[in-house]
């Protein structure tokens, strides 16, 4: 006769094991706190041109370097968050950050000279891009390994929300109620971010893997175990054979924790091999840099929208449309990401990445025959998922198969090329476009958008097999 326990046994190994769950406690106020620091930098970048030329009658030249001084803080910050974070831990430094943004953003209520302003610009520039490199390490660390695409994708939102609300609300409040207005909403809001922080408790096991701590805890968890196997061992080879397995487990466990990242594609491997032991090593992580180029490249074509798109629409009477063009885009990537991150957790990167650098392409084929309103909401819809897909994927693939003590470098460095791209865009296009004129410039970011497509296609040419 079967007892009830034998029969409970099957029941439970036919189970399936739960899907680790996405929206904890952390992931939820990682999130927060990004969108809260996305705001802030949106709405303050908006008006920093406008409020220089108006309140301290700046040169144009000076007044734009008001706004783009701020890019060039970031990218500096790229270079120093990794370090930054090894030295004093990534929760001190992510709530450090946070106060020195709130501190920063109070600092434009002094009115200071343009000389200050600057310098205000680059430290909040830097205070921005550690934050944000910190927040997305600690967020990439607690996503489940199988849920990654899905959940870069919902924490990406933040970015796309805070790009949306942000000059949306700056716009208003300078226009109504003046730029002290905006200065003190935007420290409010970044003020946020501090609680959000405190919220934060990373599991332990997150911030020391790949570690030596980390190798030497396998390598002793190992010891022990295989120890008791030998001491249980009733003959003579019994204790051979788990002898054996010992030197077996240990030296999986050292060559496992040793390993820092396992390169995708084989051309991550020849740019590993180059990097890995230069002293650039420190300060880049060097398989994550061909998806990066990748990504750099699009937003270089991105950073064409930023700078010169309301000129464009003004010159060809659309200027209507134009002024709800990042709403309509940041609708898109708002809708898109969800479902283009779990098709890329469930299919990998080139059945989602493809379509979108072609929507990318495209939308800026559509944007440059603009000839009415529903053709520049159209162009920002499909840049909107273009240029959305291929972010969030793109650190996805960067950081996937990133062991956790490399992540603070994987993340700074995926976002440094991402402001190369950004910051080197518009000093190169401002002298193309009074040449070519702005349609013939938004045909050639069509051109760049299919150059990165096939740049992607030789950088990912064995992501689906080394999955």
């Amino acid at each position: 006769m079967v007892s009830s326990a034998a029969k409970v046994v099957p029941a439970s190994r036919c189970e399936r094991p739960a899907p680790a769950p996405l929206w904890t406690r952390n992931f939820v106020a990682g999130t927060f706190l990004n969108f809260f620091i996305a705001g802030n930098y949106f709405m303050l970048m908006v008006v920093m041109t406008a409020y220089a030329l108006t309140v301290h009658q700046a040169p144009a030249a000076v007044a734009a370097f008001c706004a783009s001084a701020f890019i060039v803080g970031t990218l500096f910050s790229r270079f120093a968050a990794a370090p930054m974070m090894e030295r004093f831990g990534r929760m001190p430094l992510l709530v450090a950050g946070c106060i020195a943004e709130v501190a920063l953003s109070a600092l434009y209520l002094l009115n200071e000279p343009v000389g200050a302003l600057i310098g205000v610009r680059l430290a909040h520039g830097f205070s921005y891009g550690v934050c944000s490199t910190t927040i997305a390490t600690v967020i990439t660390s607690v996503v489940p390994p199988e849920r990654k695409g899905e959940g870069i994708g919902y924490f990406m939102l933040s970015i796309t929300l805070g790009s949306a609300i942000g000059p949306f609300a700056g716009i208003f409040l300078a226009n109504n109620f003046g730029y002290p207005v905006v200065f003190a909403v935007a420290s409010v809001l970044v003020a946020l971010a501090i609680p959000a922080a405190l919220l934060l408790r990373p599991a332990s096991s997150t911030k020391v893997k790949g570690s030596e701590a980390a190798a030497e805890a396998e390598v002793e968890a190992a010891a022990d175990a295989v120890a008791g196997a030998v001491t249980d061992a009733p003959a003579e080879e019994g204790r051979e054979d788990a002898a054996a397995n010992r030197d077996e487990v240990l030296a999986e466990s050292l060559h496992a924790a040793a390993s820092t990242r396992v390169p995708s594609t084989h051309l991550e491997e020849k740019v590993a091999a180059k990097v890995e032991h230069s002293p650039l090593a420190r300060f880049v992580e060097a398989g994550v840099l061909p998806i990066s180029v990748v990504c750099g490249l699009l937003f270089f074509g991105y950073s064409s929208l930023l700078t010169f798109l309301t000129p464009y629409a003004t010159e060809i009477g659309l200027a209507r449309a134009a002024s709800v063009f990042f709403v309509v885009y940041a609708l898109a990537m708002f809708v898109t990401r969800p479902f283009t991150g779990r098709a890329f957790d469930r299919v990998g990167p080139h059945p989602v990445m493809v379509p979108a650098f072609v929507s990318f392409a495209l939308g800026m084929v559509v944007l440059a025959f603009a000839a009415n309103d529903w053709m520049i909401l159209g162009a920002a819809a499909l840049l909107g998922f273009g240029v959305g897909t291929v972010q969030s994927c793109g650190l996805a693939m960067a950081v996937r198969v990133t062991s956790d003590a490399r992540l603070s470098v994987a993340n700074a460095t995926f976002y440094m090329l991402l402001d190369v791209g950004v910051g080197v865009g518009p000093i190169l296009l401002g002298i193309v476009a009074p040449l070519i004129g702005y349609a013939n410039l938004y045909l050639c970011m069509a051109v760049v958008g299919a150059l990165a497509l096939a740049l992607f296609l030789v950088v990912a040419k064995t992501e689906k097999g080394a999955r």
